[in-house]
């Protein structure tokens, strides 16, 4: 089956819009401060785009402060467009302390200073096969559940890919009968679902491979679950495909998962793929995010180096 082409009769490559937070990420091994760098799982994802040579926009939000300052130069130096982008005067950009540990898995703490309303977003104008990017517990928060819900119905009725990655951290997220039932909402409205086995584990308990197969023939979405050391599972229609990782010491896993997502969007765009999604889509999307997810890992910074 041949791959669908995007954009057909265009020669404009899609555009990535990316909504979530941004911060300063302080990363420390064995109580030793290792870098400070910009942060956040849709920043992440959006530098690495932009190093790609991608079209990234990216809706955030961040203090009017030095470490916003910074914030703003480094997604400008990275070719990330930020028209969408919110600065908040009086208030502090937020705060990711991490800690790794000897596998290069991180704690966090994270020290925030937003508004509690959220300000209303302004919504890109889709085309088909342009591609949005969301997740994480900012799409969960009441306070912003508005601003997602409305670029979730825009981007969808545009005809744009959605890619949502839940990234569901306990030390940030309450479980709660309403948040569930938002992740799940957000789930039904996406196209590709990525997400870690402690997500998938936590959404579906013991029983998340047969929930997530179940859900991926009744609603013919595209799931991958990244299991770490363990590899990756690609699901879809009710079937699963797995996928080894290559034997790495990693420095840091902090950013992994993030530009597992970017493999994902890169392959797509890359080889005009849509959907329906067909082997040969499946298996490129599933081999480049698992090779810029391995980069990562062997970096202290969050996203792959500069091209």
């Amino acid at each position: 089956m041949k791959a669908q082409s995007l954009h057909s009769g265009q020669n404009d490559s899609p555009n990535i819009y990316a909504i979530g937070e941004s911060l300063i990420d302080i990363i420390f091994r064995d109580d030793d401060t290792v870098t400070a760098k910009p942060g956040g799982s849709m920043l992440n994802a959006c530098i690495s785009l932009g190093r790609l040579g991608h079209h990234v926009h990216f809706l955030t939000e961040f203090g009017n402060d030095k470490a916003g300052d910074r914030i703003a130069a480094f997604l400008d130096v990275n070719q990330v467009t930020s028209e969408f982008s919110i600065r908040h005067e009086g208030h502090k950009t937020t705060l990711a302390l991490a800690w790794l540990d000897k596998s290069g898995n991180a704690s966090y703490s994270f020290y925030q200073d937003m508004p509690e309303t959220a300000p209303e977003i302004r919504l890109p104008d889709f085309k088909p096969g342009d591609i949005l990017l969301f997740g994480s517990h900012y799409s969960i928060r009441k306070r912003n559940r508005s601003n997602i819900g409305k670029l979730l119905n825009t981007a969808r009725d545009a005809g744009a890919i959605i890619l949502y990655d839940p990234n569901v951290r306990p030390s940030k997220f309450r479980d709660t009968p309403d948040s569930r039932e938002q992740i799940f909402n957000m789930i039904d409205k996406s196209d590709i679902v990525k997400g870690s086995d402690e997500d998938f584990a936590f959404l579906y308990h013991d029983n998340r491979q047969s929930g997530i197969l179940s859900l991926s023939e009744r609603q013919d979405q595209l799931f991958f679950l990244t299991s770490g050391r363990n590899g990756v599972e690609v699901v879809f229609r009710g079937k699963s495909t797995h996928h080894d990782i290559p034997e790495i010491v990693p420095v840091s896993t902090i950013g992994a998962g993030d530009n597992f997502n970017v493999g994902i969007i890169d392959a797509i765009i890359s080889g005009k793929y849509t959907k329906p999604w067909n082997p040969e889509s499946l298996h490129a999307m599933a081999r480049k995010g698992i090779e810029l997810s391995k980069e990562v890992c062997l970096r202290t910074e969050n996203y792959i180096a500069r091209r």
